[in-house]
């Protein structure tokens, strides 16, 4: 290898580093300039660097360590990067709707809300909550095996949260039932009174169902006519989140790995 193209590479492998420690938090344009390198040259070697897989495009003019950078040792945990990508989908769907936006996953039989934009509800990233209970989880029951969720029926008493919760196993079947033909599940003020919630489904590319996303807010917000509006508005979102080139779908990680 010439000098010339060893110091063409340290200083890629050094633009590389930079991005990989920023993650996304200044422009380009200032991390570039903060290894010293032109930005004509910068723009070069990151189209280079993105198509390979070691960055990718957060939004404009921000980056992200990409798959192929995350297979090496997981230098940034999946989720995190699978979250920071997932929040300007959800912050827009959020501004769309004036409500809360979540995307959550069913570990352990509990919702783990994976990524939030808005305010005005209780949640927070990282924290579970019951299944039986919230529209995500509601979602994700359903797409379970029917020996699955029968045994997820069958583990324990269900806990009233409020008047309006279905603690009812039976009941609770028909509901999920009724979730699975649809395509979407509305919890109605059965986690805090008052408080209502509509998720869809994310499928991966052989249709299971890995993940939910959803908008919370007031009950009154969720009249007939605005849930077919908000039914569209999630629909984009979660076809925006779908097309994301990294993902929490089981089989897309085991492909990866």
């Amino acid at each position: 290898m010439t000098q010339l193209n060893s110091r063409t590479l340290d200083k890629a492998l050094d633009l590389l580093l930079a991005l990989g420690a920023d993650q996304g938090r200044r422009p380009f344009a200032q991390v570039a300039d903060d290894v010293g390198l032109p930005f004509s040259t910068a723009r070069r070697f990151g189209a280079v660097l993105e198509s390979r897989g070691l960055i990718i495009r957060q939004q404009a003019g921000r980056y992200l360590p990409g798959p192929a950078l995350l297979e090496i040792g997981e230098a940034m945990p999946r989720r995190r990067v699978f979250a920071d990508l997932v929040r300007p989908i959800l912050s827009l769907l959020s501004r769309q709707t004036g409500m809360t936006a979540h995307l959550g996953v069913l570990e352990d039989q509990m919702v783990t809300y994976v990524c939030k934009a808005g305010e005005g509800v209780f949640t927070r990233e990282g924290m579970q909550l019951e299944a039986y209970c919230s529209g995500v989880g509601k979602v994700l029951l359903a797409s379970l095996a029917d020996a699955d969720l029968e045994q997820y029926l069958a583990a324990g008493a269900l806990v009233a949260l409020t008047p309006r919760t279905i603690i009812d196993p039976a009941h609770l079947r028909e509901e999920l039932a009724e979730v699975r033909r649809q395509g979407w599940a509305m919890e109605d003020g059965e986690v805090i009174e008052g408080l209502a919630c509509l998720a869809i489904p994310l499928r991966d590319r052989e249709g299971h169902v890995w993940a939910a996303v959803s908008i919370s807010g007031s009950q009154q917000r969720f009249n007939p006519r605005a849930r077919t509006r908000h039914l569209l508005q999630l629909a984009k979102a979660a076809e925006a989140v779908s097309a994301l080139p990294v993902t929490l779908c089981p089989a897309d990680a085991a492909t990866a790995a």
